[in-house]
């Protein structure tokens, strides 16, 4: 539990995530750097610079996408250079039948 806690903790892999799940499949990271970063900059992914995307993308790559796949929330392909949201388990009902 502590480690998904320290996972979410970070704002950066929140914000991973957030663009992962406006997406549908496997995604290039370098196309999620530049989500990443516009979405933490307000703006539009084609208006993100090369060095913030470039910096964006070694975080992913060295720092959170590691994080996140081990955590069991994506399925980073580093030779492929993909990461894609893993699906989330159905959620269990609590209600008492009568």
């Amino acid at each position: 539990m502590n480690d998904t806690i320290a996972t979410f903790a970070d704002r950066d892999r929140r914000t991973v995530l957030s663009c992962l799940d406006d997406r549908r499949g496997a995604v290039d990271i370098e196309s999620l750097a530049a989500d990443v970063v516009a979405e933490r900059e307000s703006t539009a992914p084609d208006e993100v610079t090369d060095a913030d995307r470039d910096a964006a993308l070694v975080r992913l790559h060295h720092v959170d996408l590691p994080k996140l796949d081990e955590a069991g929330f994506v399925d980073f392909d580093h030779e492929a250079g993909t990461v894609d949201r893993r699906a989330r388990p159905a959620p269990t009902s609590t209600a008492l039948s009568d």
